[in-house]
């Protein structure tokens, strides 16, 4: 049967009206069923808190807060270690009259009408109230910090002495370690204020690899060669002593290029260098980092007893008084430098000694790269024109004999 459309105007409209006084009556029974007391579908976290008081539920949160606040605040690990930051520590607070306001003001903050729909819609689909808490930021970030201080260490290079015995000792490296205060607040900050409580994680660390490792100096095994020359004490002993200081430790990997200059850094009076002798434009003055040169003639007579291949290496303009002609090795910030290559199959670590009257430069790698041969250095031509020679021994005899260089030296 078909109604006519009058009829079905007046149908909808009857529909209408009488849901909207079911949504009046509905609303006005839910208001009045809920007077004084929380509306009908508040709840936190999955405990109701419908028909409480309003002492009730702060009763309801204050307990919840006890509960909570029994635990540390924040539990940090890294590896084996661990610390805890205790609520006191950090201000943290419950905010237990703002959860209060929140549940028991719930269809209560707007006119009648908007009261009445919010009070429908929360027993219909509920509402979920969370306690949540406040801190300091400032201490948590101060707590933060000391635990990161506590595990910051700069990487430490693998590094070799020898005994009084001469016997080549070992000292282990250890990687750098920089932990991340900032990135560990960013992520506990939010469990905080949420009261997630005890919020645990492990502090981001990043760690740098030591620049000499222990596999590096793993093949070292004893002293392929030594060399020592003689100084006095004062300031040129100084500039010595502090230049030797730089070149000890140092590693030259196979077929690496190893520079004095770039190793020593520039001679200068910010670095501790002292003005003494120092031959200058083939004449004898005072300079910054007088006695410099030495350390270089002496690093230079000890990478040719140990096998290694000169690349950059200048004479004095004079003969020097330390070693014998044609053996120097002079050096100038900037200008003049001793370079040298590791031809050997292993890499090689330099140490040296100054004891305030003797200069030495060891060179330790692996004895085996000699291939049981000894080296000497050998000269001829005189005190000024000095030619030398690298002799390669075996059993005693001579197995090569390496021509270096020539020199030519004012008188």
């Amino acid at each position: 049967m078909n109604l006519s459309s009058s009829t079905e105007k007046i149908l909808m409209a009857t529909a209408l009206v009488f849901a909207f006084a079911v949504c009046i009556i509905g609303g006005i029974s839910v208001s009045v069923t809920n007077q004084g007391r929380v509306i009908l579908g508040v709840q936190s976290g999955g405990q109701t808190l419908a028909g409480m008081t309003e002492d009730e539920v702060r009763r309801f949160f204050l307990e919840k807060a006890r509960a909570r606040m029994k635990k540390p605040a924040l539990a940090v690990t890294y590896g084996a270690q661990h610390w805890d930051i205790q609520a006191a520590d950090i201000d943290l607070t419950p905010a237990v009259e703002q959860a209060v306001s929140e549940a028991y003001g719930c269809g209560r903050q707007g006119n009648l009408l908007e009261n009445t729909l919010t009070q429908m819609r929360v027993a219909l689909f509920g509402k979920d109230i969370a306690l949540s808490g406040t801190y300091s930021d400032e201490k948590l970030q101060a707590k933060l910090q000391a635990i990161a201080a506590s595990l910051a260490r700069a990487p430490k290079s693998a590094s070799l002495t020898l005994s009084p015995q001469g016997n080549v000792e070992r000292h282990a490296a250890h990687t750098g370690r920089t932990a991340d205060a900032a990135a560990l607040r960013d992520a506990v900050a939010p469990k905080l204020t949420a009261l997630a409580l005890t919020v645990r994680a492990e502090i981001p660390v990043a760690e740098t690899p030591p620049p000499v490792t222990d596999d590096d100096l793993a093949a070292i095994d004893g002293v392929l060669a030594r060399y020592e020359t003689h100084y006095s004490p004062g300031s040129r002993g100084q500039n010595i002593a502090i230049a030797a200081g730089k070149l000890s430790g140092s590693l030259v990997k196979p077929n690496g290029i190893f520079s004095f200059n770039d190793t020593v850094g520039a001679r200068t009076a910010a670095a501790g260098y002292r003005i003494a002798g120092v031959i200058l434009d083939g004449q004898l003055a005072d300079g910054i980092g007088g006695g410099v040169c030495q350390v270089s003639s002496t690093l230079y007579n000890a990478i040719l007893l140990a096998g290694l291949t000169p690349t950059a290496r200048t004479s004095h303009a004079l003969p020097s008084a330390y070693c014998p002609p044609g053996l120097d090795a002079t050096v100038a910030d900037g200008q003049i430098d001793l370079q040298f290559r590791n031809p050997l199959a292993h890499s090689v670590y330099l140490l040296t000694s100054a004891d305030g009257h003797t200069l030495t430069v060891y060179v330790l790698g692996t004895r085996a790269d000699l291939g049981g041969k000894t080296i000497q250095l050998e000269s001829d031509g005189g005190r000024l024109h000095p030619s030398v020679y690298r002799l390669y021994l075996a059993g005693g005899q001579v197995v090569e004999r390496e021509f270096l260089h020539t020199d030519s030296y004012s008188t």
